[in-house]
């Protein structure tokens, strides 16, 4: 046992121990050590820098300043996981052991947290294979294009790409047409393209299609993206169709603004990534053809060897036509390609791969948007107890489920500080409680449900869009207890066993259909202090009848003196911080009345803000208020979304989410950028709106469809290129991590699966009652030395 050591050394031990050993185990105790380490009690940090390593377990003991508290597996890796989830057995009460074979546990609880190891990626040398296969498929199509051209233009497939909105030979040879347009004829002779450059041309579609997928969805990784390739035999548009289906999109619309800019982005990418000598304008052709496909295809199908010149020319004639028609839309459309895809999907294969680790976050996409629609609904005063204790797993739909857990555990816990409402949500506690609420529920399905694993109770959620009561009910009520139980504690609930009596006993309570009656007769609109009272009455009078278990008073955590003053001196900093983003959201909303209906709004609740916007930029030279420190990477825009009532002739509107993109410098810049309403997320929509910024932070901001903003298709074009997004030259070389498709998943990864205490933002919403200050432990840690 040791105390007080460094990472890097814990780290050097236990890569010396794997040298040796099949498997290490590490038990560190919750203790008033974690305080000196900087963290409050309850958060442990050490080893949380193993994102690599293999074949180790990490525990934490029982608390012993809050031992009601149970055993947690933070943490825990073994090289056989494909899902990054591994299976935890809970043996006794102060007990804490981690089962890691699959297999060994039944009829115990099964909790899941987020794992150490990759998410779920092959090995490179499988990767290189793939690759290899689709690059093979990629030459057959060459074959074949070469095979149908006459020999006057085989010196243009060079500039022939797979990528299109038809098969891949079609792709290539429309694209080689075009290029022939654009050159004069050669009369000395057709001149046969050689080796070398066919097969640069082959290497350039590979990453041209790959580049497609990945900046048409989020959470694609380069690898992933293969795959669906292969099984789509390298046509882009099958190969989205098969994503939209394995991902469980039923709310996809081929016609929406959102797909129509999601193609436009992902063409200008895929021919950039091709390095196509006039990448927009190839994209742009394909785009004005997109509803002209049916007079495209049979003129293709045309072109043979030694074919007529009339069919170059109506080609030609088609294209220009299209292009200056004012419709279809400029953005082109995904009507037509989609219904052409539809009928080679039917020959293609079946999705066998099982990518858990991008439906993980697609899950969270749609976690998210039922928490925009319970912070829609609750008053400002529960926000505290939501992002504590609103998960969105029992017995209702989820939005009902989140109002219900966060009104009863107000009621039954109240806090002990009450600190000024403010109309903004702490951001990063509620990307946390989406991610504790996604543990929670695979928890609570494979507990219910000994036989399902981890990558079924994934597609489980997609499919019903988290409804557990579509699931069978369990065989008992003390069955069901167990699973809210497994649920609880993945979840990180202050009170996992208080939890799993409430809503394993909610069904049973006579009240239960009335609480649901309120929770749904007032639609999208927010809930009135009065029907939250009567929920909060209905609830917790007819629980603490059936469990007997009077209102709880929580007990101050004990601190020392000096914890206790960063403590408030960081709420105070946040709180600030909160409020100047709050100003700036409520006058972006005064120019957005102005600029429009004139109707009044009320800024309701700010639900997402990323402040690290087009940057990290140079510091110098960049417009920055005096007396900024040049060693702190600068951004210069913030994105946020918020909800907001409209009061119309005195009757106040259900809440409406707006984006907002709002300046890092002078207010006065702000009255240039934008401000707009954007529809609510449904269910299994990954956002088809890209924003390179905010997926990089791993923060979810719902984007507008038709406006323009930082972080789109600039951006997104550049980092394709493989250039800086700004000037850099301040930072040493390397400093800063270029944007690429790989570092945008591997950051985000760090908030997509926090879970843990000890944010700086949990601050804002402590107050002095909420800790008993006790004597500086520094001469208890002398001691030990």
């Amino acid at each position: 046992m040791w105390f007080g050591e460094s990472e890097s050394n814990i780290c050097d031990l236990f890569y010396k121990a794997r040298q040796s050993v099949s498997w290490v185990l590490f038990f560190d105790k919750l203790d008033s050590i974690t305080v000196k380490r900087g963290n409050d009690v309850g958060r442990v940090t050490l080893l949380d820098s193993f994102s690599t390593a293999t074949s180790y377990a990490k525990s934490a003991c029982p608390d012993p300043i809050n031992n009601s508290k149970p055993p947690e597996i933070l943490s825990k890796n073994y090289p056989d996981a494909r899902s990054g989830f591994d299976r935890v057995q809970r043996v006794a009460a102060g007990e804490a052991m981690a089962s890691l074979n699959a297999k060994a546990s039944t009829g115990h609880l099964r909790v899941y947290g987020p794992a150490l190891h990759d998410y779920g990626a092959p090995l490179m040398k499988d990767r290189d294979q793939e690759a290899s296969l689709l690059l093979l498929k990629i030459r057959h199509h060459y074959e074949e294009a070469l095979g149908r051209l006459t020999f006057r233009w085989l010196s243009d497939v060079c500039l022939g790409v797979c990528v299109g909105l038809l098969d891949p030979v079609s792709n290539i040879i429309a694209s080689t047409l075009l290029a022939a347009a654009e050159a004069p004829v050669d009369t000395g002779g057709p001149t046969a393209v050689d080796g070398p450059r066919l097969r640069d041309m082959e290497r350039r579609s590979l990453d041209g299609l790959v580049a497609f997928l990945t900046c048409f969805f989020p959470y694609l990784a380069d690898w992933e993206a293969v795959r669906y390739l292969l099984l789509a035999e390298a046509d882009p548009i099958v190969a989205a169709r098969i994503v939209i289906e394995y991902r469980g999109v039923r709310c996809f619309r081929e016609g929406s603004a959102a797909a129509r800019g999601a193609l436009k982005l992902a063409l200008h990418c895929a021919m950039v990534a091709a390095k196509h000598p006039c990448p927009s304008q190839l994209a742009d052709a394909w785009l004005s053809l997109s509803s002209s496909l049916n007079n495209v295809v049979p003129l293709l199908s045309g072109v043979q060897p030694n074919f007529p010149r009339d069919i170059l020319h109506s080609f030609h004639t088609l294209v220009k036509e299209t292009a200056h028609s004012p419709c279809p839309p400029p953005d082109g459309s995904l009507v037509r390609p989609w219904k052409l895809a539809a009928r080679c999907r039917k020959h293609a294969p079946k999705l066998t791969y099982r990518h858990s680790w991008s439906l993980t976050r697609v899950l969270l996409d749609t976690i998210h948007g039922f928490y925009l629609q319970a912070l829609a609904r609750l008053p400002v005063g529960y926000h505290r107890s939501l992002l504590d204790a609103g998960h969105c797993y029992g017995p209702f739909d989820p939005v009902s489920n989140i109002i219900v857990n966060t009104i009863w555990y107000q009621a039954t816990f109240p806090p002990l500080s009450q600190q000024d409402e403010l109309d903004i949500v702490s951001t990063l506690c509620l990307m946390r409680i989406e991610a504790r609420s996604f543990y929670g529920l695979v928890s609570f399905l494979c507990t219910c449900y000994q036989d399902l694993d981890t990558d079924q109770a994934i597609r489980f959620l997609l499919d019903t869009a988290l409804n557990l009561s579509a699931t069978k009910h369990c065989s008992s009520v003390k069955e069901e207890q167990e699973a809210y139980r497994a649920a609880a504690i993945a979840a990180w609930h202050p009170r996992p066993d208080a939890q799993a009596g409430f809503l394993s006993s909610l069904k049973a309570m006579l009240v239960a259909p009335h609480v649901l009656s309120l929770l749904q007769d007032g639609g999208q609109y927010q809930l009135s202090s009065q029907c939250v009272h009567q929920i909060h009455t209905l609830l917790c009078s007819e629980y603490h009848s059936i469990v007997c278990v009077p209102t709880h008073q929580q007990r101050p955590a004990p601190i020392s003196e000096r914890q206790f003053h960063f403590t408030m001196s960081e709420g105070r900093k946040q709180r600030r911080t909160h409020r100047r983003i709050s100003a700036k959201v409520k006058a972006a909303l005064r120019r957005y009345e102005k600029q429009n209906s004139g109707h009044s709004y009320q800024l309701h609740v700010v639900c997402g803000v990323n402040e690290c916007v087009s940057g990290p930029d140079n510091c110098e030279g960049s417009g920055l208020k005096p007396g900024l420190d040049p060693n702190d990477d600068y951004y210069h825009h913030t994105h946020a979304n918020f909800l907001a009532t409209r009061n119309v002739a005195g009757i106040v509107s259900a809440p409406v989410l707006f984006f907002a993109e709002l300046s890092n410098h002078d207010d006065d810049q702000d009255s240039q950028l934008l401000c707009c309403p954007v529809d609510l997320p449904p269910p299994g929509a990954a956002g088809l709106v890209r924003c390179l910024f905010c997926e990089h932070q791993g923060i979810r901001i719902v984007h507008p469809a038709l406006e323009r903003f930082h972080g789109h298709a600039a951006e997104f074009e550049k980092m394709v290129r493989g250039e800086n997004l700004y000037n850099n030259d301040y930072y040493p070389e390397g400093d800063i991590e270029p944007y690429t498709n790989h570092q945008i998943l591997k950051h985000s990864e760090y908030v997509a699966k926090w879970v843990h205490d000890g944010l700086d933002e949990d601050c804002m919403y402590l107050g002095s009652n909420d800790f008993n200050i006790e004597e500086d432990e520094s001469e208890e840690v002398d001691d030990l030395e």
